[in-house]
């Protein structure tokens, strides 16, 4: 297996497929496998970080997964999603979290422009928690802890000390924030014993990891492996950056 290390693409740089019946895949990156030399192939807990596209008037399959947890975030349109049971609506924005076993379907058939969105899994061995589906702007804005980083907690572990979100939820992930940056502010120089993800969903900035300077641009992901030194800056956008941060 190699040795794991930065990697940051645009989803726009990745081959696409149709799964699911109807929906359009980008798989941004994947798991780390020993048989096949694959660069986006860097994950080692995370097993999947993929950009879906469901067209207006279609659905996708029903499924579950009996050994992993999966959430969404929906980047752009809206529809509903069933959840077990109870069919949700969800637009832009929104997070729906599936923990193992529970089966979920994707309905954008009453929709004319479709639904772009996040897919986010990860393996887990043990059960316990409940769906959960919020809204980014739902979640109480924090400031002071991640340099001048504005912080939105959207999922966090059931198990958390100190409890963040409304519904603790997550039993392997460590977490899901939204977070933002004005023009000349940074986040502070972090280092995480964790793997990390960063999505880019608006603006524009700078990534600096581990003495590497990486310009930033709206649909870059970033992986980071544990033990990466790094920070983001919005040097120069007059707007907000805002990105995801996935642990």
């Amino acid at each position: 297996m190699s040795t794991a290390k930065t990697v940051m693409l645009n989803w726009r740089d990745v081959d696409c497929y149709v799964s699911h019946e109807s929906a359009v895949i980008w798989a941004i990156l994947t798991r780390q496998n020993e048989e096949h030399d694959d660069p986006n192939a860097c994950m080692r807990h995370i097993s999947g970080f993929a950009r879906h596209f469901l067209q207006g008037h279609k659905n996708s399959d029903h499924h579950a997964h009996a050994d992993a947890e999966q959430f969404y975030y929906i980047l752009s349109g809206g529809g509903e999603v069933l959840i077990g049971e109870e069919r949700v609506a969800v637009g832009e924005g929104s997070v729906t979290y599936f923990p193992p076993g529970v089966p979920h379907q994707f309905f954008a058939e009453d929709e004319e422009d479709g639904v772009e969105h996040l897919i986010i899994t990860r393996p887990v061995d043990r059960e316990g928690s409940a769906p959960r589906v919020t809204n980014w702007r739902d979640a109480t804005p924090t400031a002071g802890e991640h340099g001048a980083a504005v912080n939105w907690s959207l999922l966090e572990q059931l198990d958390a000390a100190e409890s963040t979100t409304d519904q603790p939820c997550l039993l392997g992930f460590a977490g899901l924030a939204r977070q933002a940056l004005v023009r000349g502010k940074a986040t502070e120089v972090r280092q995480q014993d964790m793997e990390q993800v960063y999505y880019i969903l608006e603006g524009s900035g700078l990534m600096i990891a581990d003495g590497d300077v990486h310009r930033l641009s709206e649909g870059d992901t970033i992986y980071l492996p544990p033990g990466v030194t790094h920070q983001l800056a919005n040097d120069e956008y007059d707007g907000w950056l805002s990105y995801l941060v996935v642990c």
